[in-house]
């Protein structure tokens, strides 16, 4: 009776490491089909605010052996712009086997902008001026990776006189986003003695704008003050009339066009004598 019970529990043991061993070499050994990823779209529309779930909408991931995985699928990576505001989105989906199924798909972010520059004064400099900080005044932001000011990058080019008083020289501005996304512009630096330094100009709020395609813009309201000598003051005291004393030449501006206009504000004195002069750059996007 013993040797029967003996028998059975050894039947039973071997029974047991025979269906441990199978289903172990079924799942580990044998099982090497990957999930499949379906989604209900190849494309996607989201704006740059999206998380990961966001550009995981109507997907979902099936194994032969597990099921559904769909709680197993991840957003892996997101590619620089294939094209502007278009990325390739990466996912990948794990079964217990640790197969990976991978699917890729293009997302447009609806609401992207290439990244933008302010300046914040004129870059006007008396003449004989060393030691110049030409980024002091002039910050980037981006609309997926914010602050990119450590970014920007300067190219000085040839310097022009103008007048006795005054020279020029072009500057390119330039930065790139996190998704390869370059941003280039063009601005001009001037070195003048000190007279014309000193005489009164508009003052802007800001001198570099930007304006949608077919958008509005208030040339009036980037009006500020008035600068001189390398100082921006407001109105008050200051014996000048915004309405009055301040002429505004769009230079042809056209917001129904894309590209980079220059707007001239001019001041004048009591006598309508021409003073300084400011200039708004004004970009008109696509």
């Amino acid at each position: 009776m013993k040797r029967l019970r003996f028998a059975i529990v050894i039947f039973f043991l071997v029974s047991a490491v025979l269906f441990v061993a199978a289903y172990v070499r079924r799942r580990y050994l044998t099982d090497r089909t990957p999930p499949v990823i379906t989604a209900d779209t190849n494309t996607l529309t989201v704006s740059i605010t999206a998380t990961d779930e966001d550009l995981m909408k109507g997907m979902t991931a099936f194994d032969n052996i597990d099921g559904d995985v769909t709680s197993k699928l991840v957003v892996v990576s997101r590619s620089k712009f294939i094209e502007k505001g278009v990325i390739h989105v990466n996912y990948a989906a794990f079964d217990s086997s640790r197969n990976v199924g991978t699917k890729v798909r293009t997302v447009t972010f609806e609401d992207y902008v290439s990244p933008r520059f302010h300046l914040y004064a004129p870059l006007r400099f008396p003449t004989g001026s060393s030691g110049i900080d030409y980024l002091e005044n002039i910050t980037a932001e981006d609309c997926i990776d914010g602050n990119l000011n450590s970014q920007i990058k300067i190219s000085l080019g040839q310097t022009t006189a103008v007048s006795e008083a005054a020279t020029k020289q072009k500057m390119d501005i330039q930065v790139t986003n996190s998704c390869g996304d370059n941003a280039v512009l063009e601005l001009t630096v001037s070195n003048e003695n000190y007279a014309s330094y000193s005489t009164p100009s508009p003052a802007l709020r800001e001198y570099i704008a930007y304006v949608e395609k077919d958008g509005r813009i208030s040339l009036t309201s980037y009006i500020s003050g008035i600068w001189t000598a390398g100082t921006a003051r407001g109105f008050e005291n200051s014996g000048f009339d915004p309405a009055r004393d301040i002429s505004i030449d769009e230079n042809g501006l056209d917001v129904s066009t894309p590209g980079v206009y220059t707007v001239t504000y001019q001041l004048f004195n009591t006598a309508r004598e021409p003073l300084g002069t400011a200039e708004l750059i004004v970009i008109v996007e696509d």
